[in-house]
C-alpha cells in the first residue's frame, strides 16, 4: 500500500496489554514509515503523554479497550482532556453498539474492531495522521483546562462559525453544550448512567436516548 509522503515518518503510539498485537501493529507501521513507540500499559503512556511537550507528542494514539489498571476508555478520556487535537483510535474484539458508541461518545477518531485487516488499518492510520483539528479541538486546547471564562470561549466560537458562513450555530452550540454536560455528569459517576442521569435531572431512558442523539 503506497502512502502519501506526508503520513510517513510520523510519530504514532501503540498502547495494548497484548505483546503479539503491539508486536504486528508495531512491526506493520514501522515497515510503512511511520515511527511507532509502543507501550503494554495505558498508565506508562498517558504519564509519558503528560511529560512531553506538544511538539514531542504522537500525532496519533492507538489503543485498545480491555486493558488492566487504566483501560482504553479512560485513557482517551485523559488524553483528550490535555489534548483535545490529537486523534485516537480505539480497538477492541468487542464489537458491541454500546462500545461503539461510548467510544465516538469520548471522542475517538474511529473505531477498529480485532480482528482487522492490515491495509484496512494502514489506511485508517492515514486518514487520521492526514486530518486536520477541527475548529471545537483547536478552541479547546487554546483553554486552560476549564478554567477560563467559558462564555470567552463560546463567543470565540461563535465568532469563527459566523466568519466561516456557518448556519444554524445556535442549534448546533446547544447539542454541544448537552453532550459536554452530559461526558462530565459520566465521568463524575464513573460511566453509571442512572447517577448520571440523576446528576442532569433526567431519567434514565432520557439519558440512553440523548446518548443515542449526541453521537
Amino acid at each position: 500500500m503506497n502512502l502519501p509522503l506526508e503520513a510517513t515518518q510520523t510519530p504514532v503510539w501503540i498502547i495494548d496489554d497484548d505483546q503479539s498485537m503491539r508486536w504486528v501493529l508495531e512491526k506493520t507501521l514501522g515497515n510503512s514509515g511511520y515511527a511507532v513507540t509502543a507501550f503494554e500499559s495505558g498508565a506508562v503512556a498517558l504519564a509519558q503523554f503528560k511529560r512531553s511537550q506538544p511538539e514531542q507528542r504522537p500525532r496519533l494514539i492507538i489503543t485498545d479497550v480491555r486493558m488492566p489498571g487504566i483501560n482504553g476508555f479512560e485513557l482517551l478520556k485523559q488524553i483528550k482532556y490535555v489534548s483535545p487535537q490529537t486523534p485516537i483510535i480505539v480497538m477492541t474484539a468487542y464489537g458491541d453498539l454500546d462500545t461503539t458508541v461510548q467510544a465516538f461518545h469520548d471522542g475517538a477518531f474511529e473505531y477498529l474492531p480485532k480482528p482487522f485487516d492490515i491495509d484496512d488499518a494502514l489506511e485508517l492510520v492515514a486518514r487520521a495522521c492526514a486530518a486536520e483539528p477541527t475548529a471545537d479541538a483547536t478552541a479547546a486546547a487554546g483553554t486552560t483546562g476549564g478554567t477560563g471564562d467559558w462564555r470567552e470561549s463560546l463567543r470565540g466560537w461563535a465568532r469563527l462559525q459566523l466568519e466561516q458562513g456557518e448556519t444554524g450555530i445556535l442549534k448546533k452550540a446547544a447539542r454541544d453544550f448537552e453532550k459536554i454536560l452530559l461526558d462530565c455528569a459520566l465521568e463524575a459517576t464513573r460511566g453509571r448512567k442512572q447517577d448520571a442521569a440523576r446528576l442532569l435531572g433526567w431519567g434514565r431512558n432520557t439519558l440512553t436516548r440523548k446518548l443515542k442523539e449526541l453521537n
